[in-house]
């Protein structure tokens, strides 16, 4: 196991300041439309689902996210640097991710599972265990897993508003260069580029 005091630092307990690019919060709920109710241009027609995500790490950029909290809560800044959305990839404990407790192992082999964890498949990122010491809640997170396809965005007002009333939990951030190693795995794999056939050598 890594150095964990190398990797990982706590986040701040409450939405008193900015969130930060690599932070893990948990119990993130997100609401999600019902598409059947989608038929009217009418808003308040739209039936809505509340979906929790156990865990969720930021990929938005620091420094967007420390010039929109400024804006929105120390008065400091412009209209322009207000951040509509505060962009996520879901994460899983590693465990489930390995043993397919959502939709069926995504890894078919040992080997493959070595690779993940390794992070030597481009498709996803593994992070060690994560001690008490560095969560925010003292409780310690386990080995988690991120798969690269699953990202979304949420308001990043509402996502304040959910740390204040504590509906989500800022636990852990990832510290540098763990930071940029995850973050640019991130951009690499939605920069790839699909190629209608592969070179071939005669």
């Amino acid at each position: 196991m890594g150095n964990p005091e190398k990797m990982f630092a706590c986040s701040e307990s409450d939405a008193a300041s900015s969130l930060r690019q690599g932070e893990i919060l948990s119990d993130l709920m997100q609401m999600r439309i019902d598409l059947e109710s989608i038929h009217t241009q009418r808003a308040e027609n739209y039936s809505l689902t509340g979906f929790i995500h156990p865990y969720a790490i930021i990929v938005s950029q620091d420094c967007d996210l420390e010039q929109d909290f400024n804006f929105r809560f120390k008065a400091r800044g412009s209209e322009r640097h207000r951040l509509p959305s505060i962009l996520f990839c879901e994460m899983m404990t590693a465990d489930d991710l390995v043993h397919g407790s959502r939709q069926g192992s995504i890894f078919k082999s040992r080997t493959a599972v070595r690779n993940f964890q390794n992070n030597d498949d481009y498709r996803f990122h593994f992070i060690q265990e994560i001690p008490s010491q560095f969560d925010a809640l003292a409780e310690g997170l386990p080995e988690l897993g991120v798969e690269f396809k699953r990202y979304f965005s949420m308001p990043a007002g509402e996502v304040y508003r959910r740390i204040e009333l504590s509906h989500a939990q800022r636990r852990c951030r990832l510290k540098s260069p763990y930071l940029e190693h995850f973050c640019d795995r991130f951009h690499t794999f939605n920069n790839r580029i699909a190629l209608p056939e592969q070179y071939e050598s005669t």
